[in-house]
């Protein structure tokens, strides 16, 4: 993970003397230490997530597709990222600034349909092999249970209140409910930033986990994973 760090802020950071600090940061993090030990498999995830930026950023979207195909099969959340890369292909930071280009201006093009069809076949791929193992168990746990999820345990998420009042019932309608805000302010974070890659996921993923129905202290590695990034020539 440090490797795969240090490879993507190189290759954008125009101070190299200073890459030691922004990995430092992340690889001697108390919460990434503690979280690493506990057993969680967040840094993983964060992992997959660096290298299919560093190809995204080389232009290999075909190896960038893989990766990003993997992460989303590995846990879901990555999934927000989809169309901040989709939109970040192949766009002219420059002329969006100056407001010169329209964001469905060459919508479709050959570099983003092969990062989505690689992608997506991916993650279509690894979920259909565990399926052929594990069957519909397989599905839920790692999908489906999501929609329905409600915990009012260990849990800082501003739902925490109103989900531990219904526990009890029966409904799963607040638990899918719960998705309008959250997706509303990803979705437009990501229109609204996605020519700045590293800034765009960290607003994106901060206001998943903020308005996640069920928020615990390994979420908080999502969003702090990118934080170096941000820092990267804005000093």
């Amino acid at each position: 993970m440090g490797i795969s760090m240090w490879s993507l802020i190189e290759s954008q950071n125009r101070n190299k003397q200073n890459t030691w600090l922004y990995v430092a940061f992340w690889l001697f993090n108390p919460v990434t230490i503690v979280m690493s030990t506990r057993g969680s498999n967040d840094n993983i995830i964060a992992m997959l997530v660096y290298v299919t930026m560093y190809y995204l950023l080389k232009k290999e979207y075909v190896k960038a597709g893989l990766v990003y195909g993997l992460s989303v099969h590995f846990k879901i959340y990555p999934i927000i990222y989809s169309f901040v890369f989709y939109l970040y292909i192949d766009c002219d930071k420059k002329q969006i600034l100056q407001g010169k280009v329209s964001i469905f201006r060459n919508f479709f093009t050959a570099n983003r349909i092969t990062f989505t069809l690689v992608s997506a076949s991916t993650f279509i791929a690894f979920t259909g092999l565990f399926y052929y193992i594990y069957g519909y168990e397989f599905l839920y746990e790692g999908y489906l249970y999501h929609f329905v999820r409600k915990d009012n345990r260990h849990n800082y998420s501003v739902y925490f209140y109103t989900i531990y009042q219904l526990y009890d019932k029966s409904s799963s309608t607040f638990a899918i409910l719960a998705f309008i805000p959250q997706w509303s302010v990803v979705i437009a974070a990501g229109f609204l930033f996605y020519y700045d890659l590293f800034f765009a996921m960290l607003i994106q993923t901060w206001c998943f986990v903020a308005f996640n129905k069920v928020l615990t202290e390994q979420y908080f590695l999502w969003y702090m994973s990118i934080i170096p990034f941000v820092c990267i020539n804005n000093g």
